[in-house]
């Protein structure tokens, strides 16, 4: 098994004089984890070359900025849930959806305010487009920063060669390349979990409670799944349960309860935001299966479009576990301080075992545990490695060595082969995302600053707004009738108790009410497509040119007449014969703009 951070660490500068002094002239004890030690381990395992903290960090912040200015929204709830109602805190004016409603009070104000009040500084000397992507890069800060953390833990925990492989896997990753910049509670529970579990490994029992305890109630209630593996070592293992109590009940105080106090102010009323969330998706008919039904293969096809291999070896880590433990025992070993396998990596089973099973099916379910994901793909990785070695042993001239060399003197271009091949279908599938979807991003920056009041409409597609942020002063946004027969958010009132103004025309049925659209003809731009064939309800606004101009065009995929494979990856010379483009229309209305 590779030397950890800390045992290199402590071999390295004292190499095997300490370790004589350890029991020179004193009693012979059990070693620590400070004082664990591998005398024996071959020169060639000493010398493994990893990337250390600094080069780690730029590299982890390199990606996740990367992701911030070029990743698209991909789930329209991230627009309309999150980005919509910041909006509305920040400027006054944005689109609420019934989750906000003071009837039904499922969403919490309280993480929102964490990023209103620097964009609301901001708001003084940026454009709210600028605002937007700067609040981007603090999200995407704040996950390279919780990464950092979690590929130091795995250094320690599961040795520096998984550590290297985890972060030459998640570099490239399209799922990391998603989630690192989402205004999305999911997004930063990613966060939150990958430095609870860090602080877990690290033995930081308080940290990991608080974590745990912050994405729960401050972030996404159903990741309180997540902390069971934590509760388990801390209460059956270690017995500690003076700790684990203490510094649950320090947690609540400290979150539960201004949560509750600004929930509480917004709404008009007493508001527990993350018991509500969790009440309406257990405990009515049709919370957990009234949006995104999806079948059972659903998070199958997901995960291998977003890790490719990784996603396979990541679902085979169980089996190669139980495989490489059969034919190299030593090789499986854990230091007695180590969190046993089958703790460490319950979190991603748990999380898994409860999601599939769930009606409801969405892509962002899983950002959560990615990072364990990416994590059990490099430990399978590992133990491929490792029965290579072991078969090469019995077969081949390497048996002379076995004692002299590491198996990573052997097995390194396995490692290097799939490392290469995760990146290069990471990268493709990155390449094809941007390509695909990213048009509607840069649309509405065609809209001219005006001192005037406007109106953009958005019809068949209201799925790809990029929200207000992106809009000039003074403009605001609306939807007209399209064949979408579900409920649309409506406008929040702009007034000092917006917040707390009961609609009639929402509910929690998701039941279309024609009381939150508008007449096309009020519309001073609107956003058509050709994608689609024209019906009386949704016509070609675009081939209108009486009434409408075309100011601007970007480039859209039209999935329906496009080949799986070749719109799922960009594959140079070959996506573009295999996939159609449509067009993303912004358009003028002639009578009410010059």
């Amino acid at each position: 098994m590779p030397l950890t951070a800390r045992q290199r660490s402590i071999h390295n500068k004292n190499g095997t004089k300490r370790s004589a002094s350890f029991s020179k002239g004193k009693k012979t004890r059990k070693a620590s984890e400070s004082e664990f030690l591998m005398t024996n381990a071959p020169s060639d395992l000493r010398s493994i070359a990893y990337p250390g903290g600094a080069v780690a960090l730029v590299l982890l912040l390199t990606s996740r900025l990367l992701a911030a200015y070029w990743s698209h929204i991909s789930d329209c709830d991230e627009t309309y849930n999150y980005w919509e109602p910041l909006h509305f805190l920040v400027y006054g004016s944005g689109l609420q959806t019934w989750e906000y409603s003071p009837a039904y009070a499922i969403r919490s104000y309280m993480p929102l305010w964490l990023f209103a009040l620097p964009a609301k500084i901001l708001s003084y000397v940026m454009a709210p487009v600028t605002v937007f992507y700067t609040i981007r890069v603090i999200l995407a800060t704040l996950s390279a920063s919780a990464d950092f953390m979690f590929y130091k833990a795995i250094c320690h925990e599961f040795g520096v060669h998984v550590g290297r492989v985890w972060l030459c896997l998640t570099l490239p990753a399209a799922g990391m390349f998603a989630s690192s910049a989402a205004m999305l509670p999911s997004a930063w529970s990613s966060a939150l979990v990958a430095a609870a579990l860090a602080c877990w490994w690290r033995k930081r029992y308080p940290y990991a409670v608080m974590l745990i305890a912050t994405t729960t109630l401050l972030s996404w209630p159903f990741t309180a799944i997540l902390g069971l593996p934590i509760a388990i070592d801390m209460l059956l293992l270690k017995r500690q349960y003076t700790e684990f109590i203490k510094w649950s009940f320090i947690s609540l105080l400290v979150i539960l309860l201004p949560t509750v106090a600004v929930d509480s102010w917004h709404y008009g009323r007493l508001v527990v935001a993350p018991w509500n969330i969790v009440a309406y998706n257990i405990f009515t008919e049709h919370g957990p299966d009234l949006y995104g039904v999806e079948p059972w293969t659903y998070y199958f096809v997901n995960g291998f479009l977003n890790f490719n291999i990784v996603w396979v070896l990541s679902l085979s880590c169980p089996l190669l576990l139980t495989a490489c433990t059969a034919v190299a025992p030593r090789s499986t070993s854990r230091a007695g301080f180590c969190v046993p396998y089958w703790l460490a990596l319950l979190p991603l089973a748990l999380w898994l075992a409860v999601f599939m099973l769930q009606p409801h099916k969405e892509e962002r379910f899983l950002y959560p545990v990615y990072s364990m994901i990416v994590l059990t793909g490099a430990i399978s990785l590992d133990c491929l490695q490792k029965m290579t070695f072991a078969v090469g042993t019995e077969l081949f001239s390497w048996r002379k060595d076995r004692e002299k060399r590491h198996y990573l003197a052997y097995t390194g271009p396995l490692m290097v082969m799939f490392v290469i091949l995760a990146g290069i279908g990471g990268i493709s599938r990155i390449t094809a995302l941007y390509n695909n979807y990213h048009g509607p991003m840069t649309l509405l920056r065609h809209i001219p600053e005006s001192s005037e009041f406007g109106i953009l409409c958005f019809g068949k597609e209201w799925y790809r707004s990029p929200s207000s942020w992106h809009l000039p002063h003074h403009h605001r946004m609306r939807f007209i009738t399209s064949q979408f027969d579900g409920q649309l958010p409506a406008p929040y009132q702009e007034t000092s108790d917006g917040t707390r103004i009961i609609h009639p025309y929402f509910n929690d049925q998701n039941k279309g009410d024609n009381r939150t659209y508008v007449d096309v003809s009020q519309c001073h731009y609107l956003v058509d497509s050709d994608i689609g064939t024209p019906t009386r309800v949704e016509p070609a606004y675009h081939k209108q040119t009486n009434k409408w101009d075309i100011i601007a065009t970007v480039p859209l995929l039209d999935s329906s007449k496009s080949h799986p494979l070749f719109r799922s990856f960009y594959i140079p010379a070959l996506s573009y014969k295999n996939i159609v483009y449509a067009n993303l229309y912004l358009l003028r209305n002639k009578l009410l703009t010059n």
